[in-house]
Formats: C-alpha cells, sequence, structure tokens
C-alpha cells in the first residue's frame, strides 16, 4: 500500500478489494495491515503465548512489533509483550460465532505482559486491542450489539472486545461522553493499571455506526490510534485523516460507569435520561453578588462526581472535602467546565463541602434560585402505550434527528402543542364516554328517571354538558390535527397542508407528493375519509350554527334507556373514541415518518413487533441501520386501534 496525499481514500479502496477478494480473507487483511502499520509493526496469523506459557487459540491476524529476539522456528506463535492487536477473522459473523471470538480475545487480554515503563508526559499502553472482524452478518448489526452488551456481564472490562466490525454494514466499539454533553470521540482500552488511582467521570457506551463502505477506514483509523500509543514514535499514518469522508453518526446501544474500583458498570437504570432529574447547581458567589461559579453534584455509581462551571479552580475547591475524599482526586478540563474524578462522596458529603467554603472563604453559597416546576401531566407513566410511544419513543427519535440541545426547540415547541392539546382531548373523550356510561347506568338502576304512565321524566338531563364535552372535543381535535400536526411536519420539511384544502386542491398535492413520498401520500388519502368528518363536523358547530341533538329516551321491557344523538352518522361515543383512536395514530405516524425522513444518513426506523415490546416502556419504533439493521418500517394506514398497533 503506497502512501499518498489521501490516505482515506487508499484505506477505503483497501476496504473495496477486501470485501470483493476471493482469496482467503485472513491473508488480504494480513496483506493490507502490514502495508498500511508499517515499521516497528508487521501483520500476520498466528497464536499469542505469555512468559508464563498461556496461549491462546490462532488469531486470522494479528499486529505485533519486531523484536530481535523473535523466534524463527516458531512463525505463528508471538510473544504476548509484542502483540499490539488481534483481529478474530470470519466470512459470515453469527451470535454463536461472536461468543466463540468474544471468549478468544477475552484469552488474549488476559496474558501476563511486562509492566509498562512510566515516561511522564508520554502515553503509553501495553494493552492488546480486540476486534471481531466478519464480511457479512447472518442477522441485524443491532442483535450483535446486544449480545456484546450481554457478555461484557460475564468478563471483566479489561478483557472485553473493543471492537466488532462488519465490512459491509458498519462498526460496533465504544464511545465517551461526558456529563451534560454530546459524544465526545471513541474509547481505546486504558492502559494496565491506569484505572487503580482514579476514576474517570465518563460514560463509556456501547455505539453502532452505519460506516458502510467506509467500514474498514473506521477499523484502521481505530488500529491506528492505538498502536500510536502501544509504540510512541512509530512511523504510523495519520489516523484521524483515514476518517476523512467517513459518516460519523451512531447509534448508542448502552452505557458503563467507572466504580470507585476502577471498574466499568452499567448505568442504573434510575439514571437514564429518560428517568433521572439531576439535582440542582449551587452558586458560588463573592461579597458583591458577583457569580464566580456554579458546582454541582451527580452521584456516580458507589460514588460522586462535581461538575463545575465558570472561572474558579474546582481543584481548588475539592480540599474542601477532606484528604480522605482526594484519594482519588483529579479533575478533567472541558470546554465549559471542570469535571472531577469519581469521588467517594454522597449528596451529604458535598452538602458539608459547600458548608465549609461559606464558613472558612470570603464566598458565599447558595442554591440555584431558578425555579423548577415539575408539573404532573398525566395520570399514567411509561408504562402506558400512550405515554411510551407518543412522548418517550417519538422525543427519542427527535434525539437523533436534533442531537444538538439548541436546536431541538424548533421541533419541540410546536409538538408540545400537539401533546398537551392531545392531553386535553384524550381527557374530553373520555369524558364524553363516561359521562353517557354513567348515565346509562343510573337510568337502569332508576336513580335518575321515572316512567309515569306512558311518560318518561328525566330528572338529571346531560345534554347541555354534552353539547359542551363534544364542542370541546371537536375544537380541541381539530387543533391537533389542523394546527399542531401541520406544524410538526413543517419543522420537519414535510408539506401536509393540503389534507385540509377543498377536495381538488387536496388531488393536486397528493399528485405532487406521490412523486417524492409515495407511503405518506396513500397514508394521507386514506386519512382524508376520517379528518374530513372531524372537520366537518367541527365546522357545522362553528360556522352553520350545529347543535348535538338531545338523548332520546325510550322504555324497554320497564327500563328507560337513553338513545345517543349521532356526529356524521355515527353515536356519539363511538366517534368520540373512533376520532380520537384515528388522531393518536396520526400523530404518532406521521411525526415518526417525518423524523425518519431526516434520520442521519445510513440510520432509519425499525418498528418493533408489539410481543417484543417492553413491558416498562413499550415503545413501538427504534433507530436502526438502513443497511444490515432491522426491517425498515414504511408509515401504512391501518384500521387496527393504536393498542393493537
Amino acid at each position: 500500500m503506497t502512501m499518498g496525499a489521501s490516505i482515506s481514500k487508499i484505506v477505503y479502496e483497501a476496504g473495496q478489494k477486501l470485501a470483493a477478494t476471493t482469496e482467503s480473507l485472513s491473508d488480504a487483511m494480513k496483506n493490507n495491515l502490514h502495508q498500511l502499520v508499517g515499521w516497528p509493526f508487521q501483520a500476520a496469523s498466528g497464536f499469542v503465548l505469555d512468559s508464563e506459557g498461556q496461549r491462546t487459540d490462532v488469531f486470522g491476524t494479528l499486529i505485533y512489533t519486531i523484536t530481535q529476539s523473535q523466534d524463527s522456528t516458531k512463525p505463528d506463535s508471538f510473544n504476548a509483550n509484542n502483540v499490539a492487536c488481534v483481529i478474530d477473522i470470519y466470512e459470515n459473523i453469527d451470535l454463536e460465532r461472536l461468543r466463540v471470538a468474544y471468549k478468544k480475545i477475552a484469552c488474549a487480554k488476559r496474558l501476563k505482559k511486562t509492566v509498562a515503563p512510566n515516561v511522564p508526559g508520554v502515553p503509553y499502553t501495553t494493552v492488546t486491542l480486540g476486534i471481531i472482524f466478519a464480511r457479512d452478518a447472518n442477522l441485524p448489526i443491532e442483535s450483535l450489539a446486544e449480545e456484546i452488551n450481554r457478555l461484557n456481564s460475564q468478563y471483566p472490562d479489561c478483557e472485553w472486545t473493543d471492537m466488532v466490525v462488519v465490512l459491509s454494514k458498519g462498526t460496533i466499539n465504544y464511545a465517551v461522553q461526558f456529563p451534560g454533553e454530546n459524544v465526545t470521540g471513541d474509547f481505546l482500552p486504558p492502559a494496565a493499571g491506569a484505572s487503580e488511582s482514579f476514576s474517570a467521570p465518563v460514560y463509556v457506551i456501547i455505539i453502532i455506526r452505519p460506516t458502510r463502505q467506509f467500514t474498514f477506514n473506521k477499523m484502521c483509523s481505530h488500529i491506528i490510534a492505538h498502536l500510536m500509543i502501544f509504540s510512541p514514535g512509530a512511523n504510523l499514518p495519520d489516523w484521524n485523516k483515514i476518517l476523512e469522508d467517513t459518516p460519523k453518526e451512531g447509534m448508542v446501544l448502552s452505557g458503563y460507569q467507572y466504580n470507585l474500583s476502577g471498574k466499568l458498570m452499567p448505568v442504573p437504570r434510575q439514571f437514564y435520561n429518560d428517568r433521572y432529574i439531576p439535582p440542582r447547581p449551587f452558586l458560588i458567589e463573592d461579597q458583591r453578588g458577583n457569580l464566580l461559579s456554579t458546582l454541582q453534584f451527580i452521584p456516580w455509581q458507589d460514588g460522586g462526581v462535581i461538575l463545575l462551571k465558570g472561572k474558579l479552580p474546582l481543584d481548588g475547591l475539592l480540599v474542601f472535602l477532606g484528604k480522605k475524599a482526594l484519594d482519588r482526586g483529579g479533575i478533567v478540563r472541558r470546554d465549559d467546565g471542570q469535571i472531577s474524578y469519581v469521588l467517594p462522596i454522597t449528596q451529604t458529603d458535598f452538602m458539608k463541602m459547600l458548608e465549609r467554603i461559606q464558613k472558612q472563604t470570603n464566598m458565599l453559597v447558595k442554591l440555584d434560585p431558578t425555579k423548577i416546576v415539575v408539573q404532573k401531566m398525566a395520570d399514567e407513566g411509561s408504562s402506558s402505550p400512550f405515554m411510551a410511544r407518543l412522548y418517550l419513543g417519538n422525543l427519542r427519535l427527535r434525539d437523533v434527528v436534533f442531537p444538538d440541545y439548541k436546536t431541538r426547540d424548533k421541533f419541540d415547541k410546536p409538538y408540545n402543542f400537539v401533546m398537551e392539546t392531545m392531553l386535553s382531548t384524550r381527557i374530553t373523550s373520555q369524558n364524553i364516554i363516561q359521562l353517557l356510561a354513567d348515565h346509562q347506568s343510573k337510568l337502569t338502576k332508576g336513580e335518575i328517571g321515572q316512567l309515569r304512565g306512558l311518560s318518561i321524566h328525566i330528572e338529571k338531563p346531560i345534554d347541555k354538558e354534552l353539547r359542551k364535552d363534544v364542542e370541546t372535543f371537536l375544537n380541541s381535535a381539530v387543533r391537533v390535527l389542523k394546527h399542531g400536526m401541520q406544524e410538526v411536519a413543517k419543522v420537519l420539511q414535510v408539506n401536509i397542508g393540503f389534507l385540509f384544502k377543498k377536495q381538488s386542491t387536496f388531488e393536486n398535492g397528493l399528485r405532487i407528493l406521490e412523486k417524492d413520498d409515495p407511503h405518506l401520500a396513500t397514508y394521507l388519502k386514506a386519512t382524508r375519509i376520517w379528518s374530513e368528518q372531524l372537520i366537518n363536523s367541527r365546522n357545522a358547530i362553528e360556522h352553520e350554527g350545529w347543535i348535538l341533538p338531545k338523548l332520546r329516551y325510550v322504555e324497554v321491557s320497564g327500563i328507560i334507556r337513553a338513545d345517543e344523538p349521532e356526529i356524521a352518522g355515527q353515536k356519539v361515543s363511538t366517534f368520540v373514541k373512533f376520532i380520537m383512536d384515528r388522531l393518536i395514530c396520526f400523530v404518532e405516524e406521521v411525526t415518526a415518518h417525518c423524523l425518519k425522513a431526516r434520520m442521519p444518513m445510513g440510520i432509519s426506523i425499525t418498528e418493533i413487533p408489539l410481543s417484543q415490546r417492553e413491558a416498562e416502556i413499550p415503545q413501538r419504533f427504534q433507530v436502526t441501520l438502513t443497511n444490515g439493521g432491522m426491517p425498515i418500517w414504511d408509515i401504512t394506514y391501518h384500521q387496527s386501534s393504536f393498542e393493537e398497533t
């Protein structure tokens, strides 16, 4: 492989040849990597042996440093101290092969190595990088990532596989994320013993990247970045330049945190973004009331992390925690603040620290006075399909389209309008159905109606209340559909305004949409049937003076029965239930469809089968890879109810 101006293109072309090769995949891999890495590294096939006689199975490719002591009589045996990377290679990967490869890599990482020298200012590692490589996969790449997550629970983090590569699809590896930030970059295995003296305040997350034809670039850049600290000063290409044109988007599967023992542990479920509200920050001010910094405590596995934003030095404030807390102390500087290492402290220790700052310095400490209103939205939580799908589900899709918090407001504003109006519409629909049911129940029991000869006397009619609720329902349902969803779609660069126009305009808009988005066009054509019923019924009240007829009462076998009035040819309760169900489906599906169209390249949406949805959060949609992921969902109109879909 001849080095040129564009290393990314050279690696890319090598990846294409690797994908198409008919020779041994291991041989092709060795040749490509051997030409890429250069002295003092070489690529070969073989097994790894340590000083205690422990050895691995044979790896299709491994990368090692050349030494004069290399035993020429055992060309397939490599000293563990010299091996920087092992790659287990398959034509096709499935779960069973993945488990075998994971175990082989864990064995390689477990071998004894000479302790790395400590050279101040020079990053250095002796850790073996472990990669599972396959030309293709017999199952979605998400399934491989889920299995990696499961296997991680059975092995210490120092033995985890670092990357899974499916050449035709993408990569699975780990990335780093600091509290309150987006993903910072990839995570390489830390040097042996690095976490013994401190625990880094980072989330280590499993990330799936749809790198597609640039997958080999991604793998090579990961290897080169590791080799640079395995052999500092080696003549290696720039790992960052190898990534030119490589997609950076990714799907996060799960996360881990370092505990006080320096071990990676799963992030506790109660600290996930969908359910965790961090403690409010404290303000550090001078005597004149000028803000110097803010301090915030973040619970972290078996300890805590302190986040500072502002100009004060965090390390100078940590001394107020006491010596014991600082045994694993230290800070990480970020663009907008500083973060402590994971400390053996609780919220109580943090509060005592603030008290000492207040008493022993001339600075003032007070709780952030900004008022946060935590308001109950509904009498149901994330286990409700309505809340899980329309709130958590669609907002998780939104996070992928709008990863930057600062840009989300343009979507959140119209969607919040839709959801707030939808909640009130839903409550009104439930009130209408309950009002009619209660009224009929009381009539059956003879509590509010009497038969006097041929006359029926109703003591507590509900016509006035029913008319008011129906009018409220129609108005708010139309606001959700016509105003709210039109604005949500508009923000996502989709025009559905013609759905609410006269028939000729609707048909013309439909023809235009069919060219670019036939699935949505077909969906809106079916939607028009019920949406017109809704809008016409609302317009009849607003513009034609129509009022809901009164209930009619009949006697059947000595019992008074109420005959409901009709809207658009349906009984009130039937109409309200039907329209509410169609509206909920419309909001969920059109929003998901429009978000799908704005997903980053290589990422789309899949529908989780009804039987496979989590009871705790039964969301319907999740992101997937467009190539090699789960089946892609397409919007399709259906007659089944929201609960059945």
